[in-house]
């Protein structure tokens, strides 16, 4: 255990260093090695760590698809890239909100049929912000259980993303304040909850990500499903303690707060007999 969380804080406290350097630094051979070391780095820990490591690989190819759109745009507003269309919530928002030259009804529309049919697969499988709470969930130095009606702060948030939109796009009300303020409340709520997801699992996504609420609602209606037989249920509690989300699969799967990780499915005991 004690092996375990050196490998996850050294990885951890690797990946904000990187995260700096890739800000702050010129575009140098020292640059590109440090990017090539973190990539490394996180491969292993997802090769030792992740339940289904599939899913790790996909997560990093992904993430490292979209650090390099962060890059390019000096860090936030992250709307030029292609995650925006759905998959990261931040970018998601920033290109509804943020591009009137560009249709918001086109992302809206690509939202929906994405929930329609994958519900909220894309949360545990491409969505980098999820992907950065699983690396940071690998210490696990002290676990923090929190009660999953916090959920309900998404609803509010949803609200407030909705309002605050049609606001902007009617009256262009947060481009004259500035988009910096989008940026400083990203940094400063996204960072409070980085910081939690070395003690919780998933933060952002159970308490504050509204698009991963619109993906869990659509669950109940997209044809991928995780299946449990539940008559054969061990009652033995690995995929509770292996879910990202925290939830019960037994009685939660396919839910509002699962991401379809499918680890339940991959550490069920029954399976393995």
């Amino acid at each position: 255990m004690v092996k375990k969380q050196i490998i996850g804080i050294s990885s951890a406290c690797y990946f904000f260093l990187h995260a700096l350097c890739m800000l702050f630094m010129p575009h140098n051979i020292l640059f590109y090695s440090l990017f090539i070391g973190v990539f490394l780095a996180i491969a292993i820990l997802i090769a030792k760590f992740w339940v289904i490591p599939a899913r790790g690989f996909i997560q990093l190819i992904i993430f490292t698809f979209s650090e390099w759109a962060f890059v390019c745009n000096k860090g936030i507003p992250c709307s030029n890239c292609l995650l925006s269309f759905g998959i990261c919530p931040i970018g998601t928002i920033q290109r509804i909100a943020f591009i009137p030259s560009f249709p918001f009804y086109i992302v809206l529309f690509l939202v929906a049929v994405t929930g329609l049919i994958f519900g909220s697969l894309f949360c545990a499988w491409a969505c980098p912000v999820g992907f950065v709470q699983d690396i940071l969930q690998v210490p696990r130095l002290t676990k923090i259980k929190i009660d999953n009606k916090l959920n309900i702060i998404r609803y509010f948030i949803l609200v407030l993303v909705i309002v605050s939109t049609l606001l902007e796009l009617r009256f262009n009300f947060l481009t004259k304040k500035g988009i910096e303020i989008f940026q400083e409340t990203t940094i400063i709520v996204g960072g409070i909850f980085l910081i939690s997801a070395i003690f919780i699992k998933r933060p952002i996504c159970r308490i504050f990500c509204p698009l991963g609420l619109i993906y869990g609602k659509l669950n109940k209606v997209s044809p991928i499903k995780v299946v449990l037989d539940k008559e054969k249920c061990l009652a033995c509690g690995r995929c509770a303690k292996a879910c990202v989300s925290d939830i019960e699969p037994t009685t939660q799967v396919n839910q509002d707060l699962c991401v379809k990780c499918f680890n339940c499915l991959k550490i069920c005991n029954f399976r393995q007999k």
